[in-house]
């Protein structure tokens, strides 16, 4: 697939070949509950983010200028449009502006015979 191919794809929602045709309503939901779940986590570690860095670094920009994180990313942070960091990066950077804090995720697995 040429370059223009994929991007053209991209635009179009391009779904992997990996992915089902079609998703029974079980998946679907499931799916949908994981991100919520996921976004939620997101959510929380973006507010401690944000937090640390008023209340330790004072500005992004001095923020940048010791650790080199891009004010930018601070910046879409604050006004909420975390949507493109994974919660992985936001952990790291959370670790970076704050190294004193902890971040504590439970995974429980519940199968439908325990529901």
């Amino acid at each position: 697939m040429s370059k223009a191919q994929f991007s053209s794809n991209r635009l179009r929602g391009y779904v992997r070949r990996s992915a089902p045709n079609k998703a029974s309503a079980d998946e679907v939901e499931v799916f949908e509950q994981w991100a919520s779940r996921v976004d939620d986590a997101r959510s929380a570690v973006a507010e401690q983010i944000v937090a640390s860095v008023k209340e330790k670094w004072g500005t992004a920009v001095a923020l940048e200028a010791a650790t080199g994180i891009c004010r930018t990313e601070i910046s879409r942070i604050r006004r909420g449009k975390f949507d493109r960091f994974s919660l992985d990066r936001l952990v790291w950077l959370l670790g970076v502006v704050d190294p004193d804090a902890e971040v504590h995720l439970k995974v429980e697995v519940v199968t439908k015979n325990e529901k």
